[in-house]
């Protein structure tokens, strides 16, 4: 109730304050600026509802402070354009700036239409940031035109007068130039006293300044026209920023944000009571400053609730430590004032650091400003060591160094001495490992059981932890309708087991399932083929969208996936082996399948590592084929021998049989051979009917003979001394049908070269190896058949 009450107060206060808005003329020292161009411009709008003709902002600054001029001008093109420029919104901060409403007009065919006499303005009081529990007090000046009509222009100008008095009287301010959509014009001024020193930074862009100087005060002016749309490619990371923007800030160096910052940041001397007791209670309970560090940590992100009252100086100044712990409620800077004076009170070097946790690293671009960052955690040095503390993320269990540490890239630390940015480490903990097994040691007719160990570190472990301790049987259910996808009538066999290692922040999960149809009948080939995949590491190797792009291509970073996938088989199995590596200068790859000692298991390690946040333009190519290489590796099929039973004791195969489609047209190409080869053996002359008769003969046996050892290359090994036979008769066949050979046929050459004379007398020992071998070895062989007959009916 203390909060709703603060809250209505804080209401009550900004609609007594404020003075709502006023109506008059534009500024005399405003430069006038036409809604339309007075001659025809070039620039074309782009297709949708709104032509974008004006965006003007100028600044005055003067001892009292600052004014802003802003003027927009706009065309409706279709109806859904009505919408968008009829409704008009203007927002400020009532506690520290007053509103002028200079002109609202309609433009149709060329004639003024003023609508500011019989505007209706609403004040409203619109926190758009109370969805992450930040109040801010600002308001929204809302004006809703009637009667407007496609091809209208809506033109509107007002002035905010005012600063921000957190600031100091110092000037900084940013503005943009180009957009995702097209502009006819961009103007953008600042009119200061020529006394004050400035700096001046111009982003993705060489537009530079008009400078002069007239009556005490430097004229600057920025004017831009046919501004072309700035598109950017999805997936872009969030640091990318190509817009075209001019910035200016009378802070000359980063040395001086910590000059302003540092006031604003100081701890009290001497903490309240019971601020005070609970430091001393911290420093009896733990003796080591990493355990103090990690207790005061998990107090402030325990015991003081995120809120933020960001009402005017309140946007960067924190408030008092013991307030903040007095009501347990406050933003980033009220919670890490809080954590620094913690620390510091117990003997811990602390220091806050301001960082941006959306353009991150993009800062290094920035000219000096406070403007630059939107966030502020706690820098911890403690042993030599750096800590990057937030107490702002829910409570973080484990010892210190095991705690999730965010990288935005730079941080500005607020001490004394600090010049210069500072650069984050990478965030630790960003291992993943899991450990898959498919046991089918049952036999491959029979259900599988399947188990995954999941085990996550640092952030992981910290979202993990927290959305089982709300979501845990929904979390089971979506885990197993993931393993649903792939393999069909999975079900648990178990509940969800959970395994926390608190001191080293490492969450492991147990799932426990049954496959019913992990192995496949493959009826054509009178087999079974079972599919074994890899869940987690497939995700980080998806094909890009586009690798045609204008932007980096975001990527999590840091990331690390081990998985181990073993597979337990019912017999002995001839497991193809392979490695391999695929590096890119993005990631690492290694995909390694091993058999397990007894060759009853299979082993595949995956492992895959992100080396940078991002991949440039120029490396998508690279990228996507390294990726594609990565991908082609993973995944494993298992086959088993052709009608091969589930007690048979000899090994199965990882790979498919010979033959399939292959047979049949390679048996259809020899008897096409065959034919052809007859045929012109018929137009032959008489002379050589004899020998070409033989020789075909000993080619359709020779041929069948090869085909059928390769179509079943299992009958050889089941009965070699009948191939023994087969080989010797036909060998004894050829070596007597060649003497035969007519000196005018085309094999007669070759007959020359085995005989090596031209009267067809056998060599020696080729003539002994005719005579005497081959007819020893074809009786051997047909003993050795009527031998295994004899056996095989005994």
């Amino acid at each position: 109730m203390r909060v709703v009450w603060l809250l209505l107060g804080l209401l009550w206060m900004c609609a007594a304050g404020a003075q709502g808005y006023k109506t008059g003329a534009a500024p005399a020292w405003v430069v006038p600026l036409a809604a339309e161009p007075a001659t025809p411009s070039t620039w074309q709008p782009q297709r949708g509802s709104v032509a974008y003709l004006l965006r003007d902002m100028q600044t005055r600054v003067d001892q009292r402070g600052k004014v802003t001029y802003v003027h927009v001008a706009s065309k409706a093109l279709d109806g859904g354009g009505v919408e968008k420029v009829a409704n008009l919104s203007i927002n400020f901060d009532p506690t520290y700036q007053s509103l002028t409403l200079h002109a609202i007009n309609l433009i149709r065919a060329g004639k003024v239409i003023s609508k500011l006499p019989g505007a209706k303005v609403q004040l409203l009081q619109r926190e758009t940031e109370l969805d992450y529990l930040v109040y801010d007090g600002s308001k929204t000046a809302s004006v809703l035109l009637d009667d407007v009509r496609i091809g209208d222009i809506v033109e509107y100008a007002f002035s905010l007068d005012g600063s921000n008095p957190v600031f100091q009287g110092k000037v900084t301010s940013r503005v943009d130039m180009s957009w995702s959509v097209p502009v006819d014009r961009s103007f953008a001024r600042l009119l200061i006293p020529a006394s004050r020193t400035l700096r001046l930074v111009t982003h993705n862009s060489k537009l530079q300044p008009v400078v002069s100087e007239a009556g005490g005060y430097r004229d600057y002016r920025w004017d831009a026209q046919n501004i072309a749309a700035t598109k950017v490619d999805k997936g872009a990371p969030e640091w990318f920023n190509p817009y075209a923007a001019v910035q200016w800030t009378e802070f000359d160096d980063w040395a001086s944000v910590v000059q302003w910052s540092l006031p604003l940041y100081q701890t009290p001397r001497v903490p309240g009571p019971a601020l005070r007791d609970e430091i001393a209670r911290i420093g009896r309970e733990y003796r080591s400053a990493a355990g103090r560090a990690a207790a005061v940590l998990q107090l402030v992100q325990r015991d003081v609730r995120y809120l933020g009252i960001e009402v005017g100086p309140g946007s960067h100044a924190p408030t008092a430590p013991d307030k903040v712990y007095q009501r347990r409620f406050g933003d980033c800077k009220d919670k890490t004032l809080l954590t620094v004076t913690m620390l510091r009170a117990l003997d811990i070097d602390a220091a806050p650091a301001l960082v941006n946790t959306e353009i991150t690293r993009d800062v290094a671009n920035w000219a000096p400003t406070p403007l630059a960052f939107n966030h502020v955690l706690v820098r911890a040095r403690i042993a030599g060591q750096v800590y990057w503390l937030d107490p702002t993320r829910s409570m973080q269990l484990g010892e210190l160094a095991h705690l999730y540490q965010p990288d935005y890239g730079y941080a500005l630390v607020v001490e004394p001495g600090s010049t210069a940015l500072s650069r984050m480490t990478p965030a630790t903990g960003s291992l993943k490992t899991i450990r898959a097994v498919f046991d089918s040691s049952a036999g491959v007719d029979q259900p599988v059981n399947y188990t995954i160990h999941t085990t996550v570190q640092g952030e992981r472990a910290d979202n993990l932890r927290r959305q089982l301790r709300y979501n845990r049987s929904e979390m089971a259910t979506q885990y197993q309708n993931f393993y649903a996808r792939r393999y069909e009538g999975i079900h648990a066999s178990g509940g969800l087991e959970i395994k926390d290692d608190e001191a080293l922040n490492e969450l492991t999960t147990l799932e426990s399932y049954r496959i019913p149809r992990f192995w496949v009948r493959d009826d054509k080939h009178r087999r079974s083929q079972a599919q074994v995949e890899s869940s987690e590491i497939e995700e980080p190797l998806k094909a890009p969208e586009a690798i045609s792009r204008n932007a980096p291509l975001r990527q999590e970073y840091p990331r690390e996936i081990i998985e181990v996938t073993e597979v337990r088989l019912p017999y002995a199995w001839n497991i193809k082996t392979s490695d391999t590596t695929v590096r890119d200068p993005a990631f690492e790859f290694s995909y390694k399948i091993t058999r397990g000692a007894d060759s009853k298991s299979v082993l595949i390690t995956a492992h895959y590592k992100a080396l940078r946040d991002a991949i440039e333009p120029g490396d998508m190519g690279n990228y996507a084929a390294h990726l594609k290489q990565a991908r082609d590796a993973v995944g494993y099929n298992l086959y088993s021998s052709p009608d091969a039973g589930a007690a048979s004791e000899q090994p199965e195969t990882a790979q498919p049989v010979r033959g399939g489609w292959l047979a049949p047209v390679v048996a259809v190409l020899l008897l096409v051979a065959l034919a052809m080869l007859a045929q012109r053996m018929q137009q032959a002359p008489a002379a050589h009917a004899e020998v070409n008769r033989r020789l075909l003969l000993a080619a359709v046996v020779g041929g069948g003979l090869g085909v059928g050892c390769w179509m079943a290359p299992g009958l050889v090994k089941v009965m070699p001394e009948l191939t023994m036979v087969l080989l010797a008769l036909l060998g004894r066949y050829l070596l007597r049908t060649v003497p035969t050979v007519p000196a005018t046929h085309v094999a007669y050459p070759l007959a020359l070269r085995l005989y090596g004379a031209r009267d067809h007398r056998l060599p020696k020992a080729l003539h002994f190896f005719q005579r005497e071998m081959l007819p020893l070895l074809g009786w051997c062989a047909i003993g050795a058949v009527l031998a295994k007959l004899v056996s095989l009916t005994a």
